[in-house]
């Protein structure tokens, strides 16, 4: 055991304690970093659902106004009360109006 300038005895155990001051700050980036891997993960795997609702939400609020609506095929502009013709869609599926754009459900 050392010896203070006070002549007083230094516990072992204070030094210990003293070491572990930058534990939390690892900890805490650990914690970051696996948040942001999880995070980045999510964005890979859910990009393309997230990046066409997007599109969607954004069309939607800059067409409020328009009384056309937009084709299953992206560019086909349609009048009010006209529906997309029968082969717009892939067989099996059916057009169904969502908002401003007919989408093939």
């Amino acid at each position: 055991m050392g010896r203070t300038q006070t002549g007083a005895t230094v516990v072992p155990v204070m030094k210990r304690r003293g070491s572990k001051s930058g534990q939390a700050v690892i900890e805490y980036a650990f914690l970051l970093v696996l948040m942001a891997g999880i995070m980045i993960a999510v964005l890979v795997l859910a990009g393309n659902q997230l990046s066409g609702t997007f599109n969607d939400i954004s069309y939607e609020f800059n067409h409020l106004t328009d009384a056309n609506t937009l084709a299953p095929d992206g560019t086909t502009i349609l009048g009010p009360g006209a529906a997309p013709g029968a082969g717009s869609c892939p067989p099996g599926q059916s057009p169904v109006l969502r908002g401003h754009k007919w989408k093939c459900v």
